[in-house]
């Protein structure tokens, strides 16, 4: 009964962590696609309202990698965990 139990509780382990994974991938992909660009103009509350706006000397541009960086090693680390339980079951005597 340990045995089914633990069988069962890694592969369920597994399971979470790819769905884990893949929806920190699909972040990833949004983030750092994802660029707001403002043309001598910037809101400095960052709340979009057109009516305070204050202008500046230069274009103004943000990514978002930072974002995009931190899913990606999400992603990372999910997969080398679901590697290493997988590599850490004691094989069938």
């Amino acid at each position: 009964m340990k045995k089914i139990i633990r069988f069962i509780g890694s592969y369920f382990l597994q399971s979470l962590l790819a769905i884990v994974a893949f929806f920190s991938w699909e972040k990833a992909l949004y983030f750092g696609g994802k660029t707001l660009q403002k043309t001598g103009m910037f809101d400095k509350n960052n709340n979009y309202d057109y009516q305070n706006l204050t202008a500046t000397d230069v274009d103004v541009t943000a990514g978002f990698d930072g974002g995009a960086l931190a899913m990606g090693l999400i992603c990372c680390v999910c997969i080398i965990m679901i590697v290493w339980i997988e590599t850490n079951k004691k094989p069938k005597p």
